[in-house]
């Protein structure tokens, strides 16, 4: 090895903000003259130097630099120990290049600042400030906050636990105000409260704050009731004195025209009744000559069928219509079945409408006896008309069950959000049965 390099190998201790210097010796130990590149490698390389940073030694000579430490008053660096090393770079012989270490220690600082926000509040009930703890300093801190009220007129809720605040960042909490007392009415009462933030080492931070609280009841409550009052007594009078006479005159005439129309109605009904007696003899003749004209038409009418000799149709055919509606939650499925019970008729489907109003999310599935006709996703439609050119052939006791499986209620415009997804399916078709007439035939 041609170079020879040693660093002070006392303590150090340093604090943030300050600067120190540890001595750094250095021998050339070779044959010729040398140049030595130094250089602080290491975390603490960002604020340290070495001074100077080139030295030119003549073989068998020694020479001493100085290693500079400014460690910044900043959290960004953090209180405890640092490693550190000098590079001694030969510039003929880069590869007798050593590197001495050594180790500093940089000594804890606090700076703990608080803030309270809003320092005012206000409202009828109580209010919420949120408290921000920020450490400035280069060790974490432990700070415990408490309240007090000098008048004892609120109720200060602060968290209970201790917060933890790492250097360089902010802690957040809440502090709850709450008036013992209510005011119903009357003025506003102003209350001055006070938060200290202390750190487990450090400085305590009082912070003032101010809580105004209103009454229950506002101001202009008094004289909207007086306002009623007044406005509810001049209707009154108005009714005893406009309206209620006039009301009364109208109803006299009223009732006078409706008894004269009575008196005229009645002498009418009498000359009628006299009219009526004189023609019920009349009547009655032609009462029986109507009875015997509908004897002759029905029996003229069975003989007419008798002559065409008519044959009734095998089959009644007959239009069916049906709507089934499912309603379910997110992520549940529901059903709707349809089951058809006609012992001797046959059901046609033919036509198929489905209907998702609300733009629901999922699945919806027409099933025959848990065979699949129809299985479609909820997204791809809100309405829409199938018709089958095949007819579907529902028997007696078969079954049709609409299951909808929600996977996300959607939301209709301008309207409340549901809580469940709704969809529905309107069938209708024809049904056949056999004719009973056609039977006996």
């Amino acid at each position: 090895m041609s170079t020879t390099a040693t660093l002070d190998t006392r303590p150090l201790s340093l604090e943030a903000g300050a600067q120190a210097s540890v001595p750094l010796h250095i021998r050339n130990d070779g044959e010729i003259v040398e140049e030595y590149k130094l250089e602080v490698v290491g975390p603490s390389g960002p604020w340290s130097e070495v001074v100077p940073g080139l030295v030119s030694l003549y073989p068998g000579q020694d020479a001493t630099a100085s290693v500079e430490f400014r460690p910044p008053r900043s959290a960004a660096v953090q209180a405890g120990e640092f490693l550190y090393g000098v590079q001694v770079l030969p510039t003929e012989h880069p590869e007798d290049a050593v590197v001495p270490e050594g180790v500093l220690s940089l000594l804890p600082f606090y700076e703990t600042t608080a803030e309270l926000m809003p320092r005012t509040s206000r409202g009828r009930f109580g209010a919420v400030h949120r408290l921000a703890v920020d450490n400035r300093g280069n060790i974490p801190i432990t700070v415990t906050l408490t309240g007090t009220d000098p008048g004892e007129m609120l109720d200060l809720g602060l968290p209970e636990e201790a917060l933890t605040v790492e250097p360089g960042t902010v802690q957040f909490a809440h502090v709850r105000v709450r008036p013992v007392r209510k005011i119903w009415r009357g003025m506003s009462a102003t209350h001055p409260f006070a938060v200290t933030a202390t750190p487990a080492d450090g400085t305590p931070v009082v912070l003032d704050g101010t809580y105004l609280q209103e009454p229950v009841l506002p101001g202009w409550i008094t004289k909207a009731v007086i306002a009623l009052l007044v406005l509810a007594v001049g209707l009154l009078a108005a009714w005893q004195l406009l309206f209620k006479p006039a009301v009364e005159a109208t109803a006299k005439a009223a009732v006078q025209e409706s008894v004269n129309q009575a008196g005229q109605s009645a002498s009418e009904a009498a000359t009628k009744a006299s009219q009526a007696s004189a023609g019920a003899a009349d009547a009655g003749v032609a009462a029986e000559s109507a009875q015997k004209a509908a004897t002759t038409a029905e029996t003229a009418a069975a003989k007419a069928t008798e002559a065409t000799g008519a044959t009734a149709p095998p089959q009644l055919v007959g239009s069916i219509a049906k709507r089934l509606e499912v309603e379910a939650g997110a992520g549940a499925s529901a059903s709707a079945p349809f089951v058809f019970e006609n012992p001797k008729g046959v059901l046609q489907l033919t036509d198929l409408v489905l209907n998702n109003p609300q733009g629901d999310f999922g699945r919806l599935r027409l099933e025959l006896d848990g065979v699949p006709l129809l299985d479609m996703a909820l997204e791809n439609f809100r309405d829409m008309d199938y018709h089958f050119l095949t007819s579907v052939r529902v028997t007696a006791g078969q079954s049709l069950n609409l299951t909808m499986s929600c996977n996300r209620v959607g939301l209709p415009p301008d309207q409340a959000a549901p809580s469940q997804c709704k969809s529905a399916a309107f069938l209708s078709g024809t049904i056949t049965i056999p004719n009973p007439s056609s039977a006996q035939q």
